[in-house]
């Protein structure tokens, strides 16, 4: 097997981790705060975590050009 070479970065600069921690927190602070009506409630984390399941899948297959160094360790 030949042996590959590719950029490592910390897992602090991955663009799919900010992602999943943003959409998180905007869903929870969403939910808590009561910025919606009730009846509404639900839709404003169901359309925060739909935006970011779709911008984690675009950062993963058109903008990830690094590994971390576990999964690099992994290889």
């Amino acid at each position: 097997m030949n042996p590959i070479t590719v950029p490592v970065q910390s897992a602090w600069a991955s663009k799919i981790n900010w992602t999943q921690g943003a959409g998180f927190a905007l869903s929870v602070l969403t939910a808590a705060t009561g910025a919606l009506p009730p009846q509404y409630a639900i839709f404003g984390p169901l359309i925060i975590q739909g935006v970011q399941s779709l911008a984690t899948i675009v950062f993963r297959t058109f903008f990830t050009t690094t590994v971390t160094p576990s999964s690099a360790a992994k290889v």
